[in-house]
């Protein structure tokens, strides 16, 4: 009977004892699973970093690259260790070399305080490169701005020379070399363009629809389409033609090709210092056969192929200093001489086309200022440049040639269209 009793005390007090542990007044114990305890640990730093973003909201900032500085540095207080900076550096590697960018340059950076998220550059005048910092990692994303493309017309009369007078009048440097290089096939621009002579071009152009901060040019020209130069009072007029089945280029109205077998002037913006002829050498001080042209224009000028064909020599040419030797076929070679220096990669065998970049204007060699000194051969013997005769080209046929002539009507329309447009924009 008193062990019955006994019993029975025992499991009411340990009966007590376990209930106050539940619900004893004025303390809580932990009796929390160890996934509560993970869930209620993630509520709480979800609720830290909302907090931390509302207190650094997203900002964009545009930073412009200065001299003496890199892409890197001027991310580091953004938080953006080396480790990023090796990771982003791979990241971009196929698209943006980072360790090349430019003094100017812009770079959009989008961060929370001192925590970078993403920032973006521009690629080409339309293209852009997103790197972003995820949770994964870092990714990247292009895409391109929205263009919109409209023809320009530019009307202007030579005053002291065409270069000058296209930059005097609005016209880009892109479309001045486009214009130039087309008429140098034909015309020699140190004898034959005169004060009072008229040009007229229209040109396409870019412009960007919705401009971002990365860059301050939000049109960019493209292609010239029509050239008119009134010459010795004779209209020139030239078209750009391309199609598959043709080489892409510039054409008369007839449709014959306007271009020559060999450029007179293999470069642009220079004038002629010295002609063919015996001449007393500068520098030697008797008197030779100056067997080519020579061009004075700034140092570094880019010097073109004159014409189709095969690199024979690209070296050290003695007094010629850095000089190029071009076969062209016919029994023609051309020699460029002086020279910085050559296209990075040149070398004897390599092929060229017309107009190709093939070195820079310097001043090399038995030379007393900066120029380039041309020559052509025909048949081992040297001849004026000046006057070659252009081999007749054969014109365009057939169906090329009404497709041809459907472009002409289109560049007479939208001329007109144009003219209309600006006048009454001028009212």
């Amino acid at each position: 009977m008193k062990t019955s009793i006994y019993i029975a005390f025992m499991i009411a007090i340990l009966s007590a004892c376990s209930e106050g542990a539940v619900s004893q007044p004025g303390k809580v114990q932990d009796v929390s699973t160890p996934t509560d305890v993970k869930q209620a640990a993630s509520k709480s730093q979800s609720v830290e970093a909302d907090s931390k973003q509302q207190d650094n909201p997203l900002q964009t900032t545009i930073i412009t690259i200065e001299q003496g500085q890199s892409l890197i540095g001027v991310l580091k207080p953004f938080g953006f260790s080396a480790n990023d900076a090796w990771r982003v550096r791979k990241l971009a590697k196929s698209t943006l070399d980072v360790d090349r960018i430019r003094v100017g340059d812009k770079v959009k950076v989008e961060h929370s305080g001192e925590n970078l998220r993403s920032l973006t550059l521009a690629t080409t005048f339309t293209e852009r490169l997103r790197i972003e910092r995820t949770p994964k990692g870092w990714t990247k994303r292009g895409y391109q701005l929205q263009v919109n493309s409209k023809p320009v017309i530019r009307s202007f009369e030579v005053s002291n020379s065409i270069f000058d007078s296209a930059q005097t009048n609005d016209v880009p440097l892109d479309i001045i070399n486009q214009m130039i290089f087309a008429y140098s096939h034909f015309i020699d621009f140190q004898r034959e363009i005169h004060k009072g002579d008229k040009v007229r071009l229209l040109f396409d152009e870019q412009v960007i629809l919705s401009p971002d901060a990365l860059q301050a040019q939000h049109s960019k020209p493209t292609q010239l389409r029509y050239a008119r130069l009134f010459n010795n009072e004779e209209p020139i007029e030239i078209f750009h033609f391309e199609d598959e089945e043709v080489l892409d280029g510039f054409y008369f109205k007839n449709g014959r090709p306007a271009r020559g077998f060999l450029l007179k002037t293999p470069l642009n913006g220079a004038r002629l210092s010295s002609e063919f002829g015996h001449r007393k050498h500068p520098i030697l001080g008797y008197t030779r056969l100056h067997a080519g042209l020579d061009f004075g224009a700034p140092h570094g000028t880019p010097i073109f192929a004159a014409g189709n064909g095969k690199i024979e020599k690209a070296g050290w040419g003695g007094g010629f200093g850095n000089r190029i030797l071009i076969e062209h076929g016919q029994g023609y070679h051309t020699l460029y001489a002086h020279l910085d220096r050559f296209v990075v990669g040149l070398k004897p065998g390599d092929k060229v086309t017309q107009g190709q970049v093939i070195g820079y204007l310097g001043n090399t060699g038995l030379s007393q200022a900066r120029h380039l000194h041309y020559e052509v051969h025909k048949n081992g013997k040297p001849i004026n440049p000046l006057s070659l005769k252009n081999v007749v080209q054969t014109p365009l046929q057939g169906a090329l040639y009404a497709k041809f002539q459907d472009l002409v009507i289109d560049v007479e329309d939208t001329l007109q269209t144009t003219r209309l447009a600006m006048r009454s924009n001028t009212r």
